[in-house]
């Protein structure tokens, strides 16, 4: 029989094997991902990274959701001015039927008023002739005026109103989402450090027993090569 002691060891490839296991169990731990390249989990790394497109859309959903309530603000923020402006228009209409009136003060703050309003108005509904008809000698026909104008501008509110509490609750769905997937996503690709512990300890464990028996294996390998010297 023809002895050959350079011929590779079970012991050694058993011993390649568990640092390699020891490694990835580290790796994982450091990480705290149970995926780190696709070789962990093929499957799970492609579900992983599905759950991950869907977690980045819904939530630039919900930012653009939200980009769009604020502007909404900002809207419902110019027609409140405009409601301040037609209220106080509408006083001095109610003064501009006193005969103790004057006429010019009172037509001179009008004219102000509606430069304001058309300057806001140019803005936010794109009508720069949104008031007219303010005259300090017609209360009536002024009056009549800022009630047209004060219902455009509350039909305006209630709509963007409206329009920012359908997505309020939007952003309530995308959230919820991004939570729910979030959690899925958790439970495929992050590490279980009870469980990777416990493997760890027992791949440590089994290093130990084989690197132990390959020194026993060299020992008795040498005994042999002396004893056949």
């Amino acid at each position: 029989m023809v002895l050959s002691v350079n011929q590779q060891s079970p012991t050694l490839s058993v011993i390649e094997r568990l640092r390699n296991e020891q490694e990835e169990k580290q790796e994982q731990l450091a990480s705290a991902r149970r995926i780190n390249s696709a070789a962990d989990d093929p499957a799970g790394l492609q579900i992983s990274n599905r759950l991950t497109s869907q977690i980045n859309g819904d939530a630039q959903l919900s930012v653009n959701a939200q980009d769009q309530i604020n502007l909404n603000n900002i809207q419902e923020a110019s027609f409140s001015a405009i409601g301040d402006s037609l209220q106080r228009a509408n006083e001095l209409s109610v003064q501009a039927g006193s005969p103790l009136n004057d006429g010019d003060a009172i037509q001179n703050e009008f004219d102000q008023i509606t430069e304001q309003v058309n300057a806001v108005a140019g803005e936010v509904l794109g009508d720069p002739n949104f008031l007219s008809g303010l005259d300090a000698s017609d209360p009536a026909a002024s009056q009549a005026a800022i009630e047209a104008a004060y219902n455009t501008i509350s039909e305006q509110a209630s709509a963007l109103g409206a329009s920012s509490n359908g997505l309020s609750s939007q952003i309530s769905t995308y959230e919820t989402s991004v939570v729910n997937v979030s959690a899925a996503r958790s439970r495929i690709q992050d590490t279980d450090f009870a469980q990777a512990t416990a493997e760890q300890e027992q791949v440590n464990t089994l290093l130990q027993t084989a690197i132990i028996a390959k020194k026993d294996e060299e020992a008795r390998k040498g005994l042999l090569i002396n004893q056949l010297v």
